[in-house]
């Protein structure tokens, strides 16, 4: 057949029966792209553009709309080939009206790769899922489902998920980093393991059955298979942690910290002190970690007492106030900051990253030299520090709302009604955070706890003779009237005041006045009798 030219769309395109030879013959384009049409199969076409790259593709008008769906290059491509497969699509479009492009989009989602949805996951989630997390996604799916990453989502069905969290519990299953290469302790199959894959696992699932749709809305994914873990009850429901220091292992695990900690000074190993100082921090405010260990000069202000930290793990900013022992803490910190400083505990290279061997050095210093109890070493990971705050908390009897700011536990978004109106500032929180300090510190025999100083003070109230109990009470009486109607101390108070005066009369170096000066923790150059009288 004669070359000829057709009219497409108001555009001239020059027919003729593609042959290999004439194919190969057909210059670059000048601009953009020139199209040819082949005589034999109406409606294929091959594309030129300006670097001479050729093209197979089908052109088409279907309802008023014009449909173009590329086939693929030539030579690649053979003009049979391309015959073939343009006679299988342009009949498609003729008998359901389609748009190839529609259908290999739909296609293209329908058989999206786990690897594929778990990026697509992660990028949808932006910053509402940290670095951190995104990171521990990846590996739990590559360690425990490394062979499925390439394989598309709707293959993975029930009866493979059912099976793969079991051998994940066994321990049999295993597609990360060689097992003689990891640290002791990394867990590469256990119920928790499992437990935690599954929730990843679903978690993805469900944003891509919900994400990949067709052009009418209709989604293109099977239910998730995990849902077989509920259906057969297989979740472990792996138990919370609940390890911590005790109360009674306070006073050995501080003479620890302190020892390591003044050992490390000594031999200028500045990481092993930041470390302890960090441990140390942890255990008075129950933060977590990461919060601990990236908090950064800028964000602590000692002129107000008070600290604060912009990225934690649910996305909610924190304000927490500067208590005694964490602004000797920060002073610390503050004589070994470099001049460029800027974190609070730095590293060689930044963040602190390699920690374990400090916190393992301080675990083995709980045993004492001298043991006739047979004490074992008091194990240690930096969330016990959260929980043995959370629960020295609880029995000061700190608020459960005051609690959950303190924790940083979720309340910017919170279901609560009455909690979405409760906002603390760092300076209402230092009451119940000294309290907390002062219960862990009375705990850890660090200074005496009031009701011991109470009991004492009593003790010594009694060992004063007939004579001077007289007195007391008599100058009691006469104080009481003369400030009852323009002093603001109660009744209590004067007696107190009445005897804290008459402790003095033996002398400021007697036995009561040691037990105030050691219950108050003052220093020599302080007075217990004008801090007691104001206090």
């Amino acid at each position: 057949m004669q070359d000829a030219l057709i009219a497409w769309y108001g555009v001239f395109v020059e027919t003729f029966k593609f042959t290999k030879a004439k194919l190969e013959s057909l210059p670059p384009a000048d601009r953009g792209q020139v199209e040819y049409a082949d005589t034999v199969v109406n409606g294929l076409r091959i594309r030129v553009g300006i670097s001479g790259a050729k093209s197979f593709c089908i052109s088409r008008k279907r309802n008023g709309k014009f449909i173009r769906a590329t086939l693929g290059r030539f030579p690649d491509l053979t003009i049979d080939n391309a015959r073939a497969k343009a006679l299988e699509l342009l009949g498609d479009v003729a008998i359901t009206g389609k748009n190839p492009n529609v259908v290999k989009r739909v296609n293209e989602k329908a058989t999206v790769t786990l690897a594929s949805a778990l990026a697509t996951y992660i990028e949808n989630r932006d910053e509402r899922l940290s670095a951190d997390t995104a990171k521990q996604y990846r590996s739990v799916l590559q360690n425990f489902s490394g062979d499925w990453m390439k394989q598309p989502l709707s293959s993975i069905s029930r009866e493979r998920v059912e099976s793969r969290h079991k051998a994940i519990t066994d321990g049999s299953v295993w597609f990360g980093a060689d097992k003689s290469t990891l640290r002791a302790g990394v867990g590469t199959g256990s119920k928790a393991q499992a437990d935690l894959w599954a929730r990843v696992l679903r978690a993805v699932y469900r944003f891509s059955h919900d994400h990949y749709r067709d052009e009418q809305g209709k989604t293109l994914l099977p239910d998730p298979p995990t849902m077989v873990l509920s259906t057969k009850r297989k979740w472990h429901g792996t138990v919370r942690k609940t390890e911590r220091i005790r109360t009674n292992e306070l006073s050995r695990w501080f003479s620890a910290l302190t020892s390591v900690r003044a050992t490390a000074e000594l031999a200028r190993d500045d990481i092993a002190a930041a470390v302890c100082d960090a441990v140390e921090m942890a255990i008075f405010t129950g933060l977590r970690k990461s919060e601990i260990l990236e908090l950064s000069w800028d964000r602590v202000n000692l002129g107000g007492r008070y600290f604060w930290i912009d990225t934690t793990k649910n996305g909610d900013p924190l304000e927490l106030p500067v208590t005694e022992t964490l602004l000797k803490l920060f002073r610390r910190r503050a004589k070994l900051k470099a001049s460029d400083g800027v974190l609070v505990f730095p590293g060689d290279k930044g963040v602190i990253k390699e920690y374990r061997h400090i916190i393992d050095r301080i675990s083995a210093a709980t045993v004492p030299d001298s043991n006739p109890d047979l004490l074992l070493p008091i194990p240690f990971k930096w969330h016990d520090g959260r929980r043995t705050f959370g629960t020295i908390a609880e029995l000061v009897g700190v608020g459960n709302y005051i609690l959950k700011r303190l924790l940083n536990h979720r309340t910017m978004r919170s279901a609560d009604v009455t909690q979405g109106y409760l906002h603390f500032s760092a300076d209402e929180l230092m009451e119940p955070a000294s309290r907390i300090e002062r219960a862990i510190l009375e705990h850890a025999g660090i200074i005496e706890s009031k009701k011991s100083l109470d009991a004492k003070l009593l003790l010594a109230l009694e060992s004063l003779n007939e004579e001077k109990k007289r007195i007391n009470l008599q100058n009691s009486n006469d104080k009481r009237s003369s400030v009852m109607n323009n002093s603001e101390m109660s009744i209590p108070a004067i007696i107190v005041a009445t005897f804290i005066n008459e402790l003095f009369v033996d002398g400021p170096d007697s036995e009561a006045i040691s037990l105030l000066r050691k219950g108050l923790v003052l220093d020599d150059s302080e007075n217990p009798r004008e801090v007691l009288l104001i206090k």
